[in-house]
């Protein structure tokens, strides 16, 4: 979803960029490839060879690799129908039944990865990774196809000790996740957000994986593997990215201490087969103290809660099959885990998500059923404060992926979304200051339902 990627931040290598990557068996790597990571990889099958090299000046090899998909789909989502919309511009009687936005729409996303690699005398690999996207909202007359920079860092990788990378990239909990199995961008990692208006809303999903959609710039190491075993740690000092130089009349700065800070992340992983059965396993926490100050310099009091998130995961897979599920909880909210700091006197978070597939020749099918809490606080009405339901998400999803050639595979999905009691924005607790929580209203419910059906062509190279 990110996104979970969903489909964004955690493609690292050519073996995830290929067709494979929609299907939910073993777990390997593809040769010169950088180690697999995040939510695109569970259960990644086969090994993909890699880019044909072009040697540069220094000796180093540069590689490209990288996708395009075009995707098209039909929406019914109650923020579409005439009056949620309009209601949200003050907009009252009959002119607020008016002009419903369009069912159906056509969506691009690609991206494009250099990865540069090379050999020391002794053993140690290094080189860099710059992943290329086109992930971008559009503002305004904008028409979102801005490329910027996702991931950007440098490895260094020695023999039986692992790998340290330095840059921008996922957290160790991230990379190390292990998720639920779903045919291609099904439900709780589907690209349906994409096709979806969360204007005046607080987070269109709450199922994402842990730190998605986030790559601050930090240090990570990853372990080799011990018998099955890998994990792996990192440390990034804020949610900052890139040459963090500030423009002179910029209205932020950087270090200002309104966003997370001390980033700590860890995982464990285990990886193996008992005969024809694969097994994937993983424990994974991140942890953030929380924003200090205000976008005015002024200090938060009550300060937010220190963030904290702990996901386990579990696949296995057999003839074919694989079988899943991951459970996540911790004190956060909003559309990625442990991204966004509680406010004071709210409760914890958690989400639940179990999938299966089943591949036969070049056909993968498969679907995932998951759902979400988060707490609403409290809300403030005439002087008396009265306690609000839990915002509940829940997302299943089925769809199928046929490869058509090496590099070149077709999809259809089919997705179904309930969120109750979505706030407007990020929810409080009424019992420390203000109005507390406002939830929207979707003609007259406070359940929005969200259908979408997908399909759309993908080349992976």
């Amino acid at each position: 979803m990110r996104k979970i990627l969903l489909g964004t931040t955690a493609v690292v290598g050519a073996a995830l960029l290929a067709p494979a990557a929609f299907a939910q068996t073993g777990v390997t790597t593809a040769p010169g490839a950088t180690p697999l990571s995040g939510a695109a990889v569970v259960g990644t099958q086969g090994v993909t060879a890699p880019t044909p090299a072009i040697a540069a000046a220094s000796g180093l090899t540069v590689r490209l690799g990288g996708f395009f998909d075009f995707s098209m789909a039909g929406i019914q989502d109650d923020w579409d129908r005439a009056r949620s919309r309009n209601d949200a511009q003050g907009l009252t009687g009959a002119a607020a039944n008016r002009q419903a936005r369009q069912r159906y729409d056509f969506r691009n996303d690609l991206e494009l990865n250099v990865f540069i690699d090379g050999r020391a005398a002794n053993g140690m690999t290094y080189g860099a990774v710059f992943e290329f996207q086109m992930d971008n909202t559009a503002t305004g007359a904008a028409d979102g196809t801005t490329v910027s920079m996702d991931e950007a860092y440098l490895y260094l990788s020695f023999p039986n000790l692992g790998t340290l990378r330095f840059g921008q990239e996922d957290s160790a909990a991230s990379l190390l996740q292990v998720r639920a199995p779903s045919a291609g961008l099904v439900a709780s990692d589907g690209d349906w957000y994409d096709f979806i208006v969360g204007t005046g809303l607080y987070s269109n999903y709450v199922l994402s994986g842990i730190n998605d959609g986030s790559d601050a710039t930090k240090i990570t190491y990853l372990s080799p593997q011990f018998a099955g075993f890998d994990f792996g740690v990192s440390y990034a000092a804020n949610g900052g990215e890139g040459e963090r130089e500030n423009l002179p009349a910029s209205a932020s700065a950087q270090r200002d201490r309104t966003g997370l800070e001390n980033e700590l992340s860890a995982a464990i992983r285990y990886r193996g087969t008992f005969g024809p059965v694969g097994v994937n396993a993983g424990f994974g926490t991140q942890y953030a103290d929380a924003p200090r100050l205000a976008s005015t310099g002024a200090v938060l009091n009550p300060r937010p809660q220190q963030v904290n998130a702990y996901t386990v995961g579990l696949t296995v897979s057999a003839y074919g099959f694989a079988l899943g599920g991951e459970y996540t909880w911790g004190a956060y909210n909003g559309s990625s885990v442990a991204r966004s700091a509680l406010n004071a006197g709210l409760d914890d978070s958690q989400h639940f998500i179990i999938g299966a597939t089943y591949t036969m020749g070049p056909l993968l099918i498969g679907g995932n059923f998951g759902q979400g809490k988060q707490s609403n606080g409290s809300q403030r009405v005439a002087g008396v404060i009265r306690d609000l339901d839990d915002r509940t998400h829940t997302a299943w999803g089925i769809g199928a992926v046929y490869t058509l050639a090496p590099g070149l595979a077709t999809y259809v999905i089919y997705q179904n979304i309930n969120d109750e009691n979505i706030p407007t924005s990020a929810p409080s607790d009424a019992r420390y200051g203000g109005s507390g929580t406002t939830l929207a209203s979707f003609n007259g419910s406070n359940t929005r339902t969200i259908n979408v059906l997908m399909g759309g062509i993908r080349l992976a190279f």
